[in-house]
């Protein structure tokens, strides 16, 4: 009879301690891209999760969890996708019930903390179904018109899950890249005979690889990275060119950049981006890499020629690091630190739109001289 009382006891005891340890939902975030919509939601460890899809809804079961005031707010998100959010609660489970525009191939998984998120991330991706082939497809074969036509592929860094650098003032890197993008993108399209296509138009995230099939795909002539740096040192100013480097960073502070850069599956995107790769070796054994570099690095000179004009050079010269988006085969590709998001000074003037427009200025006429 103790022994069962005893029995009893200890399961309501690990019941009610069950019940106490609720997974709490921190925060909801919302990313729309092209070819996906993204809903991310900041967690506690061990979140026990469900996905039930049927037709145009899916619901997203979450165990014994608790949401925050704030946090309830964000829920109610509409895009191309997703056209009503309904919350419901059963029992010690919420249901959170998305109506959607169509049926689309839904993927889950969760992602450790990191260095710009300090809480467990359950992540639900909702892909297009037309766009799963996008991947298998042929390049076509570009017409007589298209070949006389210089498409510059625009590569604003970072992006959705990804902010990039965040400023003294917490400016974040993604928005100014994407911001200097668009107004270089304007000017090369004013331009007869060239033509800029952007890897993102939108505040979403693209993976590195991706950006360089993107480039393959439009048989592009050019790749440019626009990224804007940050370091511990508020003093740290000035703009900087990089290309490529097939044995990695020439410096510590390129190997630190290299870092930086190259890391993808924190926010979201599952790839392998190491010497094992098969992609990127069939890339950096390309026949024509050589060449490559050299116009890469001319390119480099002629953007930092500019840059000098309108404001101070962390390096006069190109330097060399093994960031993952400037290898894309035959294509003379590079990355430009247009400022320190971490100086005040360059942060207010990173986030000024006549400085913007200056920046992209130097960029534009430097890939003119380029090609002079």
């Amino acid at each position: 009879m103790r022994r069962l009382a005893g029995l009893v006891f200890g399961l309501f005891f690990l019941s009610s301690a069950y019940a106490d340890n609720k997974t709490t939902l921190h925060d909801f975030r919302f990313w729309s891209s092209p070819d996906r919509t993204r809903i991310v939601i900041d967690v506690d460890p061990g979140v026990r999760f469900s996905i039930n899809q049927k037709n145009s809804q899916f619901t997203l079961g979450i165990r014994n969890a608790k949401i925050l005031k704030d946090t309830y707010k964000k829920l109610f998100f509409t895009d191309q996708r997703i056209k009503k959010t309904r919350i419901k609660r059963d029992g010690t489970t919420y249901q959170f019930k998305f109506k959607l525009h169509g049926q689309y191939q839904i993927k889950s998984y969760t992602l450790k903390p990191n260095d710009k998120y300090r809480y467990n991330r359950l992540v639900v991706d909702l892909y297009d179904q037309k766009n799963q082939a996008v991947k298998k497809a042929k390049i076509k074969t570009p017409t007589i018109q298209q070949r006389a036509t210089k498409i510059i592929l625009i590569d604003p860094g970072h992006g959705g899950e990804d902010p990039g650098a965040i400023g003294y003032k917490h400016s974040k890197e993604k928005r100014i890249t994407l911001s200097i993008a668009k107004k270089l993108a304007k000017k090369i399209n004013t331009t007869k005979g060239m033509k800029a296509i952007l890897t993102r138009r939108g505040d979403y995230y693209v993976g590195l690889t991706k950006r360089i099939r993107i480039a393959q795909a439009n048989k592009a002539s050019l790749f440019v990275s626009i990224h804007a740096d940050a370091v511990k040192s508020r003093r740290a100013h000035g703009a900087s060119v990089y290309t490529l480097s097939d044995r990695g960073g020439s410096t510590k502070f390129a190997r630190r950049l290299e870092a930086s850069q190259n890391t993808a599956d924190q926010f979201g995107v599952k790839q392998r981006l190491n010497n094992k790769d098969q992609y990127l070796n069939k890339i950096l054994w390309d026949l024509s890499r050589k060449d490559r570099n050299t116009q890469s690095q001319k390119l480099g000179v002629k953007i930092l020629e500019q840059l000098k004009k309108i404001g101070h050079l962390h390096k006069k010269t190109p330097q060399k690091a093994g960031f993952v988006v400037l290898k894309t085969p035959a294509i003379p590709s590079i990355l430009v630190e247009t400022a320190f998001i971490s100086n005040p000074k360059e942060e207010e003037r990173l986030n000024n739109n006549k400085e913007q427009d200056k920046i992209a200025n130097a960029i534009y006429q430097g890939i003119i001289n380029f090609y002079k």
